[in-house]
């Protein structure tokens, strides 16, 4: 009986595994390669990955019209996924083009279950002009004519035709100018051919961002490496890229139904909304999630600006802290802002949403673009509006006392101990609110360093703007968005949008100076000056001490 019972439990057990095992065995299958575009004489890796109950694998004859097959792996895992168990094959080859052009790698089928097809452009490839160097570097970049604050590919391919140990490559130097440079994910490596010989590449790409108009060199790299020959002793080879320059172009001023629009040089930008429920479903008094995401290609994630809403009638909208994000794509960086709002109806009836509009520059097509989402109008169900009175405090109640006649001896003591400890919690809770403020120990400072280096930096900004330094004015400005703001913007366009007013206007006018060409030196910053002044004044720490109020900047 016992050894049946056991036996059914056991195939039990068994079911639900495998039913478990059957429910997470769809069956997809993912086709992908490591570069989009090489050349002729270059080879590449394809992969092929299928998630499921894998039976089979690919079939590479597919591929031998126009690749040759070079190497091929493959591996097989178990995962476990939401509980779920999944299996994991992956198949890998490199490929050599035979010829140039643009082709369309079939899908893979694995088990039945076909893949996408790959895009692929094979370029022609280069001639070599004579006997290569066992060892050389060749760079480029893309494009060499940027606009200031936009984005260029710089690409590294390090060629090696020999056995090499203990190598090192340094990231190419910026001269001439400012530049932020952004490295591009991990190395790519491959293999070629030049003048008849074999090599093994060593891609690296990185993201340049030049902050000022006129010429920008970059480079050279340094590779170094002990040689190990076929023949004869080691040696150790160091070797130099050249340097690249580039032509800066100055920010185009934006157009005029947008006269302040930050300068936004991006190859693609895409807005978009989401809300957490219907769009139409509102109740009055009841919050609700909007969610505004722009994703720009070619740009930094701290280079996209805030996004602010118009006030409406009959509508709150309060917002929370920003989401940045990045990621690397073919196209270099792509960066992502995240913006929610709570957004609550005060009113019953149709009320209209407004609608977002973000101008940026099209570094492609070079024009402005606009970005927008649209206007709606919404119908809010009437219905009680929620109250927000804040509870009141808690007390320790009075107990309800029973006749004196039928009061015990030990009664009043209980009373008092529980009178105490509802006393202690309800200043336990007062404290921890802050409404009684502890007093501050004598000797403590009565202000934190931070304090000081901002009044620092406020009497060095007024200093350069009073001999009319327009690129320490940059600097230091920057320098000081950084030390007041948890999310320092990267770009004088980017600190204006988050300054109010004339602080506002002077910076803006200030990129104009830096941005446009022969214009830095007719900067005046007398007005700038002055409205760092005020700044300062308002800023500066009171006798009384105590806690430092909120800054007017933060917003």
């Amino acid at each position: 009986m016992v050894t049946r019972r056991l036996a059914g439990v056991a195939f039990a057990i068994a079911c639900g595994m495998l039913a478990g095992i059957a429910a997470a065995q769809d069956l997809t299958v993912r086709a992908s390669v490591d570069r989009s575009e090489v050349r002729e004489n270059e080879s590449f890796t394809y992969s092929v990955r299928a998630e499921g109950r894998v039976r089979g694998e690919p079939d590479p004859s597919i591929l031998e019209a126009d690749f040759d097959v070079l190497t091929r792996t493959s591996n097989t895992r178990i995962q476990i996924v939401n509980g779920q168990t999944q299996q994991v094959a992956e198949w890998i080859y490199q490929l050599m083009p035979k010829r140039p052009g643009r082709f369309t790698l079939p899908p893979a089928e694995v088990g039945g279950v076909a893949s996408n097809a790959v895009e692929l452009q094979v370029q022609p490839a280069v001639d070599s002009g004579g006997e290569p160097a066992d060892i050389f570097i060749e760079i480029e970049a893309d494009p060499v004519t940027p606009f200031v604050q936009s984005q260029v590919i710089y690409t590294l391919r390090l060629f090696v035709g020999v056995s090499t140990g203990r190598a090192t490559l340094t990231a190419p130097q910026i001269s001439g100018g400012e530049a932020i440079v952004e490295r591009l994910g991990e190395d790519q490596q491959y293999q070629t051919t030049r003048g008849g010989r074999n090599f093994i590449v060593r891609e690296r790409r990185y993201a340049v961002f030049p902050q000022q108009t006129g010429p920008l060199t970059i480079g050279p790299a340094t590779f170094e490496a002990m040689v190990i020959p076929n023949r004869g002793f080691s040696r150790v080879q160091r070797l130099r890229s050249d340097s690249l320059q580039l032509d800066v172009r100055p920010a185009v001023a934006p157009p005029p139904e947008y006269p302040n629009a930050a300068w936004l040089p991006a190859r693609n930008l895409q807005l978009t909304e989401t809300w957490a429920d219907r769009v139409d479903g509102f109740s009055l008094g009841v919050p609700r999630t909007r969610t505004l995401a722009i994703e720009a290609d070619g740009v930094l994630e701290t280079q996209l600006p805030e996004l602010t809403l118009d006030q409406v009638d009959g509508v709150r909208q309060y917002p929370d802290q920003p989401e940045l994000d990045r990621q690397v794509t073919d196209l270099g960086l792509q960066g992502r802002r995240i913006e929610r709002f709570a957004v609550i109806a005060q009113q019953g009836g149709e009320l209209e949403m407004p609608g977002v509009e973000l101008p940026w520059w099209n570094v492609e097509s070079e024009r402005w673009e606009v970005a927008s989402i649209e206007a709606r109008t919404v119908t809010v169900q009437a219905g009680a509006e929620p109250s927000f009175t804040p509870a009141p405090l808690p007390a320790a109640a009075a107990p309800q006392l029973p006749p004196s006649a039928d009061v015990p001896a030990a009664y009043w003591p209980m009373v008092s101990i529980a009178l105490a400890l509802g006393w202690a919690a309800t200043v336990a809770f007062m404290l921890r609110h802050r409404w009684i403020r502890p007093r501050r120990r004598r000797g403590a400072p009565a202000a934190p360093s931070r304090r000081a280096s901002n009044r620092q930096l406020l009497r060095q900004l007024r200093a350069a703007c009073s001999v009319n330094d327009a690129g320490e004015v940059q600097r230091l400005l920057l320098e000081w968005a950084r030390l007041r703001f948890s999310e320092p913007p990267q770009s004088l366009g980017a600190l204006a949008h988050k300054l109010p007013g004339e602080l506002a206007e002077c910076v803006s006018e200030l990129e104009v100076a830096m941005y446009g060409r022969g214009e830095a030196d007719q900067w005046r910053g007398a007005r700038l000056g002055a409205a760092l002044a005020q700044i300062d004044s308002v800023s500066r720490p009171s006798e009384s001490g105590g806690e430092e109020p909120l800054l007017p900047l933060y917003r």
